[in-house]
């Protein structure tokens, strides 16, 4: 039995922990026995007691990678519950308390994807970040390539990185006749074509090249146009993404759902994921979207091309390109043919790759491997 304590500081239920829930559903608890150190409060601690694992609550770490304090409290944690493994999100004073302690199996999970520029890119900046990681962690899992590349150019050893694609459950499937009543009881004609962005209305997340698409479209079909586009979530941008749907006169091609605890209802619906991020790792929406057999419209973005691969299973445009879009979203439209091809590529790249199942059999594996190096 190999014990791993997983370190999180997560006290939403944000991708990662979504993510971390997944892997707790799936890993084999005849081979490991985990524990998860989280901030008190998080709304992720009664999920995880839901599904029979041991909690231990911190005092600090609440959404902060480090803080005073922090480092003590969790040798003490590592001291008591004794892990082969450590196991650390998002959490630098985590890696660092592993390595205070000696434990020889350091791994830390790399969730995010940006466009990385500046000091961390450049001597000395990218050569002392890159030593402190290969120091702290013995094995990095990047949750898709974009991920690993951002670690490579701020220093970190190739050697140190494993790819593990994010994996997610499969979106319960609604009937026809509950499609149909759903789609009336939100305003969505029978006949009316949909595309869902499911995200956190942030100024990095594109959807404001989503509104200048559905303008373009407006423009270019005129009458026959029957999109509608749905923002499923919530964020900062949302009054300034409603005015510019005043401003472009495609108010009544946008919805605007707010946070959403059950997003089966409107994944049922869509036709088609749309993802225009600045900044995406990869996307769990996309991914639940494949599980229903609904091709994506991305930008090329971070691991977005990991995800769809253009012409099998949805088409991928350029990142920023409000016309590409448009373009990518007509085509679909109105081809029925392209619509079964991509809807096939969708099913068979989910089961082949995405599944939560297959995300937790490669973490395990790294696992075994790690602990046997230094048990032999």
């Amino acid at each position: 039995m190999i014990k791993v304590l997983n370190i999180l500081t997560d006290t939403n239920v944000g991708g990662a922990g979504r993510i971390f829930l997944q892997y707790l559903k799936c890993i084999d608890r005849t081979r490991f026995d985990i524990y998860t150190a989280i901030p008190s409060g998080s709304m992720l601690i009664p999920l995880i007691k839901e599904l029979g694992f041991d909690v231990i609550e911190t005092e600090f770490g609440h959404d902060k990678t480090y803080e005073k304090g922090a480092v003590s409290e969790y040798k003490r944690i590592i001291k008591d519950v004794k892990p082969d493994i450590v196991h650390t999100h998002s959490s630098f004073a985590g890696k660092i308390a592993a390595y205070l302690c000696g434990i020889k199996s350091r791994i830390y999970t790399r969730h995010s994807a940006f466009e990385m520029t500046g000091k961390l890119t450049k001597f000395p900046f990218k050569q002392v970040n890159g030593f402190i990681d290969n120091r702290l962690s013995t094995e990095i899992i990047a949750v898709c390539k974009a991920a690993a590349e951002n670690l490579t150019v701020t220093g970190v050893s190739e050697k140190k990185i494993t790819v593990i694609l994010n994996g997610v459950e499969p979106v319960r499937e609604l009937s026809e006749k509950e499609r149909a009543e759903f789609r009336r009881s939100v305003g969505i004609g029978d006949d009316e074509f949909v595309g869902l962005i499911s995200a956190r209305l942030e100024d990095y997340k594109g959807h404001r090249f989503l509104v200048e698409a559905a303008k373009i479209i407006r423009d270019k079909m005129g009458d026959s146009c029957r999109l509608k586009i749905v923002f499923m979530g919530d964020g900062t941008e949302r009054e300034n993404l409603e005015r510019q749907t005043k401003e472009f006169g495609v108010e009544d091609m946008i919805i605007f759902t707010g946070f959403v605890s059950d997003i089966a209802p409107w994944c049922n619906i869509m036709d088609l994921t749309l993802n225009a991020s600045l900044a995406e790792a990869l996307s769990l929406a996309i991914c639940e979207g494949l599980s229903l057999g609904k091709p994506a419209v991305v930008s090329d973005f971070g691991g977005n091309p990991e995800v769809v691969t253009d012409g099998e299973n949805g088409l991928i445009v350029p990142t920023k390109d409000s016309a590409a879009i448009a373009d990518a979203i007509m085509r679909i439209m109105e081809s029925p043919e392209l619509y079964e091809k991509l809807s096939k590529g969708a099913i068979d790249r989910y089961h082949k790759d995405f599944t939560s199942q297959v995300m937790t059999d490669r973490v395990m594996e790294l696992y075994e491997k790690s602990v046997a190096r230094w048990r032999k």
